[in-house]
């Protein structure tokens, strides 16, 4: 069997290409990393959160975290506050900035996800987000 015929080689190949597009655009408008931007969306997703619960919701370091919210507070996207519940965390939320940021972000995704995904009909887009997002949650 060719690599070309093997569906999770192809499912990488358009990935990286996704992947690499959007990470261009971001950089962009407006003006994010991939990473900045997975904190944004998970903040928008969850609301305030601990520091700590936002590093483990997106699988990165502690010592990682702190370096992107200082980023990301430096770019006034997030404020970084005492949690209310226990004064020893750090609570992480959404600046009206980094909400209009996140709004311009996924558009830009949005944007390129069409381009993507521009030969499939709006039916194989949604079939294909099912089957991806049912192997996914069998995978984590």
């Amino acid at each position: 069997m060719a690599l070309s015929e093997t569906t999770t080689f192809v499912l990488h190949k358009v990935a990286v290409a996704s992947r690499r597009a959007i990470a261009a655009r971001l950089a962009e408008r407006p003006g994010l990393t991939l990473w900045e931007y997975a904190a944004l969306a998970e903040l928008t997703d969850q609301g305030a959160v601990a520091q700590h619960v936002l590093a483990t919701g997106l699988g990165i370091d502690a010592s990682d975290m702190v370096r992107l919210m200082d980023d990301l507070i430096a770019k006034g996207l997030v404020a970084r506050d005492r949690d209310p519940a226990d004064r020893r965390r750090y609570r992480i939320d959404l600046t009206a900035k980094g909400r209009r940021t996140t709004k311009t972000a996924r558009t830009v995704i949005q944007e390129v996800e069409q381009a993507t995904l521009q030969p499939l009909s709006a039916a194989e887009r949604a079939t294909l987000l099912k089957l991806v997002a049912k192997v996914h949650s069998v995978n984590n």
